[in-house]
This record gives structure tokens, sequence and C-alpha cells, in this order.
């Protein structure tokens, strides 16, 4: 499969068109992609250790769970307009 080819199917897999006229740029500009995936690979990460999220975030404000009281479903089912089944019932809001 040529370049042109290759650009073609790509650009029809995401469902773009290319013209014949802009052909030439596409192919410049995956020539100078071609180079930055190979300047990439050049990169030594032999005992680099893998990141997850890159920066340090201070967690500090989130307060440990607690147990806490909570409303009896019974309590709950009193302040409902509809009940089935022991559950809230609610409008249907989608069609």
């Amino acid at each position: 499969m040529d370049e042109r080819e290759l650009i073609q199917s790509l650009a029809k897999d995401v469902k773009l068109s290319v013209l014949d006229e802009n052909m030439d740029a596409f192919i410049e500009a995956y020539h100078q992609f071609l180079k930055q995936v190979q300047s990439l690979e050049s990169i030594q990460t032999e005992g680099v250790e893998p990141l997850v999220f890159p920066f340090e975030v201070e967690t500090s404000f989130l307060r440990e769970d607690s147990i806490q009281d909570v409303m009896r479903r019974e309590d709950i089912l009193k302040n409902a307009k509809h009940i089935k089944n022991q559950q809230i019932q609610i409008p249907k809001v989608v069609e």
C-alpha cells in the first residue's frame, strides 16, 4: 500500500475525504508525524517509573468516610407521591 492509499484508507476510517489536490500536503504532514514518532522512540526510558498522574495533588481536604445516621425506608417513602414495590416511582422523562 503506497502513502496515497494509506492516507485515503485512514481518512475513510474516520469518515473524512481527502481531495487529490490536498494529497501532497497530507503526505508531507504524514512524513513530519513519522519523524516526530521516531524522535520519541529514541528517548531512553529504561528505569523511568511510569506515571499515572504527573502532578502532585494535595488530598488533605478529603475527609475520612464515616457512618452517619440514615433515614429509614419507611420515613422516606412517606414523603413520596407514588410508590411501587417499596420504591419511589417517578414520571417517565425519556420517550
